[in-house]
């Protein structure tokens, strides 16, 4: 063969060619990135609306049906999905494996430019963006401390933010918690109502007395002045003092209606570190990042702040994925070199020849080498695929080695001439080493071009081994023979010494292996009663084997042990952030002594992984230490917290570990939809009810909830027709009244802060009907003279798909009822 040929007659150039692919090969291995997954473009779009103030039926009829009306004739679109929930409209768009998602996003965008004029005025531009698992949380982050939410809020906003986010690699820094400070406007209801005015009238006049206008420039000489026009506030009194209008003859000014005081938004989220205060701050990475190296730039970031946090604060990392992902990486490299020395000594035991070792010890290692070199150049990371590719690459490998081997040796003990045998040999191995490596090609490469989602996986895996199997035969041929006709020696030349000895002896009780087998099959032949015996113990082990792999189930991904769990807490939805914030602490009091935990910290109001978000939702995010210093599995901590949960009052619990990509995995999923939307729910509660009664699936869910109760304010329009005002007026004030509107900006030193324009806050809904209008001169009317006011329920969000409403089920498997598993 030529490559063999041409490696026995110019050694030097064959080992300067194979020096030149092995140290880019090392290099390579330096400068590939280390992750958990391989790096996955999934052909899915997202839309996001805000609506402020709107209900999910409102969203549903306004916004998601006229964006799946505009994007239905994007190309390639294969589902489409809308969740309607409070505030906000998400539009989840799939298209065919075979569409680049980069085109879908741009597709997606021109089809709602057309769609803009036709959505509600208040309603914010959609946001398109496409998904990217590779950009996920690599670092949960904490800044708890005890000098008050707003603190720690504009610290993390204002500095941490800032800070992390320039750090190389770093794409998004989120922050969950706190408290964002205002500049807020609180009316007094009777002193605004003793004078006539509104909070319409009141924000009005606020935003014509602040703003800043670029005026213009005048020249002077040879000098240029620029004009700008600035009406702002750097004190609290001084915007006190502002005046907003007259009554009677006398001017009214900001404090004779209210006060000016520095607060807080409305609350919406909670995050506690233990019974701390705190903030999470979830740190993302980029897509093309390495890991390991931007949480490692991270943590270099945190130990300089650390160093000037303010008093009263400390940053703790929760949770980080580079430990995890060190351990995998190195885990399988320590498989790898384990196959490696297996191999070699099986080798050894078989051939009895040290120099025969050092050629597979050799050979081996360097063709993984020059293989990531290869890798590389793909732009190919070391991940989970790619590493269990090159562990199993190991067999591969030495099976093309062995064969020229074997050949090889064969030829020396004939002729006694290492070179000639060298080039016999690898010839005569030529064809059944391609063979085999041929038919592992022929089963890889279909693997490599699989379209669906999980075969985009499977390709990083199945083009490893297609990479390894083809430098394989390289080396096998080139350096195998190389090494073979410098090093090796014919058995005639060889010491009968302790080696020999060993190998007769070993050899010696092979043969009476092999002479056993052979006189076993000599009787099966002439038995045919035998025969048939020993073929139908092989048919009933092969049906015990089938009857075996059904019982174990299926799964794309196994469960990972990355150290942490999370207890979701779903309550009613008519809970307040107060009172789910009491239930939430008597749950961590369950789970804050469970066995080898290190942090829990707390979320309330947010979920990650999930879309709806509400004061009523909870996450309790427990880290527990590595896998290597616990004598419990993940598995064993999964079910001890549930046990802790069992019968929690008002709550849906769901416990679960972190998933492969970061996010929550539901083993099953199922989806009701119909023409006949009443009947959605009851089918789904029903489907709930038979799957809570199968042993083994567990955290049963459905998108059914009660609805959350709403006060609706329909307008009066006759008695408003005779006053002369517009309903969108009434709802405007109603909103100021109970929400506040933005009037402006306060600059506060280096920052600007909105100012808010609201009601001193009340509790208690009758105060709905007690809020005073404008009405004849000196007699202001209430709410109930200008509208109906009733109570009603609305739905928590609506799912629809492909233009339908449907209706969702969901569920977990335990380890006695893997995926795949037949259930009567």
């Amino acid at each position: 063969m030529f490559l063999s040929d041409a490696s026995v007659k110019r050694p030097v150039a064959m080992s300067c060619l194979i020096i030149a692919l092995a140290l880019p090969g090392f290099n390579s291995f330096r400068k590939m990135n280390l992750e958990l997954m391989p790096q996955v473009d999934v052909p899915y779009v997202t839309v996001t609306t805000i609506y402020p103030g709107a209900a999910p039926e409102e969203i549903e009829i306004d916004i998601a049906r006229r964006i799946e009306d505009t994007v239905a004739s994007v190309e390639g679109l294969r589902n489409m999905q809308s969740i309607s929930m409070e505030n906000m409209c998400l539009t989840l768009l799939e298209f065919d494996m075979a569409v680049s998602v980069d085109i879908a996003a741009m597709d997606v965008r021109e089809q709602i430019d057309l769609v803009r004029a036709d959505l509600p005025a208040d309603a914010q531009d959609p946001i398109i963006t496409k998904i990217d698992i590779g950009a996920m949380p690599i670092m949960t982050l904490a800044l708890a401390g005890d000098v008050g939410e707003d603190v720690m809020y504009d610290y993390a906003d204002t500095h941490l933010r800032d800070q992390l986010s320039a750090v190389l690699g770093v794409a998004n820094v989120t922050v969950v918690g706190g408290a964002e400070r205002e500049v807020q406007v609180r009316l007094d209801r009777e002193a605004l109502a003793a004078r006539g005015l509104t909070v319409a009238q009141v924000l009005q006049a606020t935003q014509s007395g602040l703003g800043t206008i670029p005026s213009g420039r005048l020249q002077d000489g040879d000098t240029e002045y620029g004009v700008m026009f600035r009406a702002e506030y750097t004190d609290l009194a001084d915007l006190e003092n502002m005046q907003i209008g007259s009554f009677e003859g006398r001017r009214i000014y900001l404090r004779d209606v209210g006060r000016v005081v520095m607060g807080t938004a409305e609350q919406r989220q909670i995050s506690e570190l233990g019974d701390t205060s705190a903030v999470a701050i979830n740190v993302i990475k980029r897509a093309d990042a390495n890991v390991v190296e931007v949480i490692r730039r991270v943590e270099r970031m945190i130990d300089d702040i650390r160093t000037d946090l303010p008093p009263g604060m400390r940053l703790v990392t929760v949770t980080d994925q580079r430990e995890f992902i060190e351990s995998t990486n190195r885990g399988a490299w320590i498989n790898v070199f384990q196959g490696v020395l297996i191999t070699g000594a099986i080798l050894f035991f078989f051939l009895y020849n040290i120099r025969t070792l050092f050629i597979v010890s050799v050979t081996m290692p360097l063709t993984i080498v020059i293989g990531l070199f290869f890798l590389e150049m793909q732009g190919f990371s070391l991940n989970i695929a790619t590493l269990m590719a090159i562990g199993m690459s190991v067999g591969i490998l030495v099976t093309n080695s062995i064969v020229v081997l074997e050949a090889i040796v064969k030829h020396l003990d004939k002729s006694g001439d290492p070179a000639d045998a060298a080039r016999k040999g690898a010839a005569e191995a030529f064809m059944p080493v391609l063979a085999s490596a041929g038919t592992n090609m022929v089963v890889l490469f279909p693997l490599s071009i699989m379209s669906s989602l999980f075969g985009i996986i499977i390709r990083y895996f199945a083009l490893t081994l297609l990479i390894l199997t083809a430098v394989s035969l390289f080396v096998s041929f080139t350096l195998t023979p190389l090494l073979c006709a410098l090093i090796l020696k014919p058995r005639s030349q060889m010491k009968q010494g302790l080696q020999y000895r060993m190998e007769t002896a070993w050899n010696r009780g092979l043969n009476a292996v092999l002479n056993r087998y052979r006189a076993f099959l000599i009787y099966l032949a002439r038995r045919r009663t035998a025969a048939i015996a020993v073929l139908a113990l092989v048919v009933v082990l092969f049906m015990h084997s089938m009857w075996l792999a059904g019982q174990l189930g299926s799964s794309a991904v196994s469960e990972m042990d990355q150290g942490e769990i999370t207890v979701k807490l779903e309550f009613p939805t008519h809970y307040s952030l107060q009172r789910t914030h009491q239930q939430v602490v008597e749950a961590r009091k369950r789970l804050e002594d469970m066995p080898h935990l290190e942090q829990i910290l707390t979320s309330i109001g947010s979920v990650q992984g999930e879309f709806v978000e509400g004061v009523y939702m909870a996450e309790i995010l427990l880290s527990f230490t590595s896998r290597t210093e616990r004598d419990l599995e993940l598995s064993d901590l999964i079910d001890d917290a549930r046990r802790r949960m069992a019968g929690f009052p008002d709550a849906r619990i769901m416990v679960y570990a972190a998933g492969g990509m970061g996010t929550r995995g539901w083993d099953l999923e199922m989806e009701i939809s119909g023409p006949d939307v009443t009947q959605l729910d009851p089918l789904a509660l029903t489907a709930d009810e038979i799957m809570r009664s199968i042993p083994g699936i567990l955290d049963v869910d459905t998108s059914v909830r009660p609805g959350k109760p709403q006060l609706r304010v329909e307008p009066n329009r006759a008695v408003m027709a005779d006053l002369g005002m517009a309903p969108a007026e009434l709802g405007m004030i109603l909103r100021g009244n109970l929400e506040g509107l933005r009037a402006g900006t306060f600059i506060d030193q280096d920052r600007n802060l909105d100012i808010i324009v609201k009601m001193e806050d009340r509790e208690g809904i009758s105060q709905l009907t007690e809020f005073a209008f404008p009405g004849l001169p000196g007699r202001p009317m209430t709410l109930e003279n200008l509208a109906f006011i009733e109570e009603h329920q609305v739905p928590v969000q609506i799912i629809r798909k492909n233009k339908e409403r449907v209706s969702v089920i969901r569920a977990t498997l335990g380890p006695d009822l893997p995926l795949g598993t037949a259930v009567a």
